[in-house]
Formats: C-alpha cells, structure tokens, sequence
C-alpha cells in the first residue's frame, strides 16, 4: 500500500473519531449547561417581575407627589380664605 493511500486512510479514521469526539463534547457540554441555562431563566423571571414592580412604584410616587401637590394647593387656598376672613373680621 503507497504511503499517500495510508495517508489518506489515517486521516479519514482521524477525522470519523475527531467528529465522533465532537459530537460527544457537544452532547456533553449541553448536559452541563442546562442548569446554567434554568437558572438564567429564573434570573430573568425575577428580574422581568422587579422591572415590573419598579415601573408600579415609580407610577404610585408620581401619583402621590401629584395628590400632594393637591393637598398644598387645597392648603394655600385654605390659608389665602382664612387671611382674608381674618382681614374682615379685624376691621
């Protein structure tokens, strides 16, 4: 048998067991990951539900700072009635 024939029949069994091993890293690699990929899947659930909850708040903060707002409104006019009640009474 020629050496380039031999050549040639070595890297065919070479490449049958590289793709064989490749295939069983794959296999493996997968396996090990899937944990991986649960738990970032829980990461990002939590996360989705906080983003979630941060949006709620940041609306109910700008909803309270708006009826605060209000309530000093209602306050100044209060106190502007009472000023000018007081003015009425005190002539």
């Amino acid at each position: 048998m020629p050496s380039s024939e031999l050549k040639n029949m070595l890297r065919a069994v070479i490449q049958e067991e590289m793709q064989t091993v490749g295939k069983e890293v794959r296999i493996i690699v997968q396996e090990e990951l899937k944990p991986v990929h649960q738990e970032l899947q829980q990461v990002n659930t939590r996360l989705y539900k906080l983003e979630k909850g941060q949006r709620k708040l940041q609306q109910d903060v700008s909803t309270i700072k708006k009826e605060i707002h209000a309530v000093w409104d209602d306050i100044l006019r209060l106190d502007n009635r009472l000023i000018v009640q007081e003015k009425k009474t005190s002539l």
